[in-house]
Formats: C-alpha cells, sequence, structure tokens
C-alpha cells in the first residue's frame, strides 16, 4: 500500500509536509550514487558498485498515440511507451581509465568486433541474420540510487538509499571523448557515457 496518499489539499502546511515532512523529504539532486552488472562475453560480469558518477541525466518517457476517430470525434490513443532520450551518466576518469575502459571495450564487443587481433570472427553477440537478439544483454541492470540527507542510526551523513531507478538490459551505445587541456592546472579529467535499455523501474512505481 502506498504511503505517499495526496489529498489534493492546496493548504501551504500540506504542502511542506509532502516535501519536508517525517517520512519524505525533497528530493536532493546531488545525492545518488550508481550501481551496474554488465555482461562481458569475454570476460564475464562487470560490476560497478557504489559509484560516485557526476551526475546522471534520465531520458523523457512518453507515449506515443495513433489518430482513432469514432463518430466523428477525434482521438490520439495511446498504444505504447517510448524513450525519447538515452540514459546520459557522467564520470570522472581516473588514471588507469577504469571504467572508461570497461565501457569502451563492451561497445567494442557488443558491437561484434572480434577480441583477438588474429581473428577475423565476429563475437556472437553481434546482430546477424543467425542471431536476431543480443543476448548478453539480457541480464545487463543499472540502478541510480537515490539518497536522503536525513541521519538514520549510524549512518553518519545521512547516505541511505531511499529509492532508485533501475534501468534493465541496458547497454553502452557511445563514449564521448574526453577533452584534455594542457593550459588546466587542477581540472579533472571526465567523460560522458550514453546507454540504451529495454525498461526502466523505481520503488515506488505506481503508488501516488
Amino acid at each position: 500500500m502506498s504511503t505517499h496518499n495526496w489529498t489534493g489539499s492546496a493548504n501551504l502546511t500540506d504542502i511542506k509536509n509532502l516535501l519536508a515532512g517525517t517520512t519524505t523529504r525533497a528530493l536532493r539532486d546531488n545525492r545518488f550514487s550508481i550501481d551496474m552488472e554488465l555482461y562481458n562475453p569475454i570476460s564475464g560480469w562487470v560490476s560497478i558498485v557504489n559509484y560516485p558518477a557526476i551526475s546522471v541525466s534520465s531520458p523523457t518517457t512518453e507515449i506515443e498515440s495513433r489518430a482513432f476517430e469514432f463518430q466523428n470525434i477525434a482521438l490520439n490513443v495511446p498504444i505504447k511507451r517510448k524513450n525519447t532520450q538515452q540514459l546520459q551518466i557522467s564520470f570522472y576518469a581516473n588514471e588507469s581509465l577504469a571504467i572508461y575502459s570497461t565501457l569502451v571495450s563492451l561497445i567494442k564487443t557488443y558491437g561484434g568486433e572480434s577480441h583477438s587481433f588474429n581473428s577475423n570472427i565476429n563475437q556472437p553477440t553481434a546482430y546477424n541474420e543467425y542471431n536476431m537478439y543480443n543476448t548478453a544483454i539480457r541480464n545487463n541492470w543499472m540502478s541510480v540510487r537515490l539518497k536522503t540527507n536525513r541521519y538514520s542510526g549510524d549512518d553518519i551523513g545521512g547516505d541511505v538509499d531511499v529509492n532508485y531507478i533501475a534501468y534493465s538490459e541496458i547497454y553502452p551505445v557511445a563514449v564521448i571523448p574526453m577533452d584534455f587541456n594542457s593550459q588546466s592546472t587542477n581540472q579533472l579529467a571526465t567523460f560522458t557515457a550514453l546507454f540504451n535499455f529495454a525498461r526502466t523501474t523505481t520503488k515506488y512505481l505506481g503508488e501516488i
């Protein structure tokens, strides 16, 4: 049962309680972490847990409609859900380029590039007439863990998970080039990756 009932009251006190009450607070956009499990057909599962990414831009979720007319009344009726943008995540780059190299490697493998220079055989995960769906991505998932600024028990700083946005059958499709600048003094290197996915969900899906 939902714990986020809204009575429809426009009373200022009700609005304050909705955003800053005892059970819930307004969501902070700087309190989150990234978890992901991505399958690499060459080396096995790649796990990234509680990673402090720079930023996440969730895609626009829309409903696609189609024209329908009944008794001279024109309507646009919903037919399916669609995502109009890709999931975008920006990361810090450490000196080993661990996350960057992992995502680039996955893009190459998922795209059918051979991991051996002496082999001209595409990876079996590539799209072709014999394999109409990339089996490597079926169990891939990623979640953006949203955290509260409220103190809870021994969690100093209040970094307690309160919800998440989860993406299933996810895979990286592009790594935007990193920019290096010899004139900067202490700028940290960053890069951005774009992801495709099949489904998304949250902890309180449909419980408004």
